[in-house]
């Protein structure tokens, strides 16, 4: 069992590095000895787990099911070692934090409060942008993103899901009428996202068929934050996320039309940072703190069962 456990080490250090070099150098071993590791792992397993070239060292297919795997055994070790130590404490420094502005308006704001009470050594330091920013170059500790997550080194763990819907301000639909179908629809006021930010087709579903429509009208952004805004000053109907208008949609402020046309996909959201491997303690602090706040399910998500998987 020891043997397998040193395979799997080696094989988690290969494919965070993507290089045998540099996985050697951290087991303070050669080259060689990793490649002859990582190749008795595949004679057993029966599967080739890297493709190797002169140049380039990535996981294949069979790989990266077996990363993701491998990650939930470390997972479920640390785990068990951190049951043993002290819980809630020892987190200090400054944890930066990347999302869009609103998911930090309408879902950390409500929840920070309560992590600083518990870890009053933390400063926690928020930097909003539309799009995920470089994470090493920005300094960033942890980003929240949703919908597909681009190929990186760094690890995605689904925390909830949301699903997306049209909402105009009572104000509006006084002077311009409710849409009832999607040709309704098509002579509103549409406020869209700018292409190259989010999606700009609306997924509209018409008995058992959905179907993308291109819907625009005389405001777009790039900011979902400024969509919601001018919703809510009646200027036109918007399609934006649950997680994002729950709140408005509580108070009035917005109501949800075509919901029998509203496509039942669900978006996932998902909190990033850099690999599992020796986390520092105020990372995973927050980690855990954000799996036990989304957990209970917030307003506009829905909760899921923690699923930590690589970004691929």
């Amino acid at each position: 069992m020891n043997d397998r456990f040193q395979e799997l080490d080696v094989f988690l250090r290969v494919a965070d590095a993507s290089s045998f070099s540099a996985a050697a150098r951290g087991l303070e071993c050669s080259p060689s000895t990793v490649s002859k590791r990582i190749q008795r792992l595949e004679d057993r397993l029966r599967v080739r787990l890297f493709h190797r070239t002169s140049r380039v060292l990535r996981l294949t297919r069979e790989g990266e099911r077996f990363l993701a795997a491998a990650h939930r055994v470390i997972d479920a070790i640390d785990e068990a070692e951190g049951s043993l130590g002290p819980s809630g404490t020892g987190a200090s420094g400054v944890l930066r934090i990347n999302c869009p502005l609103l998911l930090a308006q309408h879902q950390l704001v409500p929840l920070v409060p309560e992590f600083l009470v518990r870890h009053p050594a933390m400063r926690l330091e928020f930097v909003l942008s539309a799009a995920p920013l470089e994470p090493v170059e920005n300094q960033i500790d942890v980003s929240f993103q949703n919908g597909s997550i681009p190929d990186s080194s760094m690890v995605a763990r689904r925390i909830a899901t949301t699903r997306w819907g049209m909402c105009a301000a009572p104000s509006y639909l006084a002077r311009h009428g409710t849409p009832r179908t999607v040709e309704d629809l098509r002579r509103h006021n549409c406020l869209n996202f700018l292409p190259g930010s989010f999606p700009t087709n609306w997924p509209l579903r018409g008995g058992a068929e959905l179907a993308a429509h291109e819907l625009r009208g005389s405001l777009g952004s790039n900011s979902a934050e400024l969509l919601r805004s001018f919703a809510v000053a009646g200027v036109g109907i918007a399609r934006l996320s649950d997680m994002h208008v729950e709140g408005d949609i509580r108070a009035g402020r917005l109501v949800r039309v075509l919901e029998a046309f509203r496509a039942e996909t669900e978006t996932p959201l998902y909190v990033v940072y850099a690999g599992r491997r020796n986390l520092s303690v105020r990372v995973k602090s927050f980690l855990d703190f954000i799996d036990e706040k989304f957990g209970a399910a917030l307003p506009g998500v829905q909760a899921v069962s923690s699923t930590t998987l690589p970004v691929t």
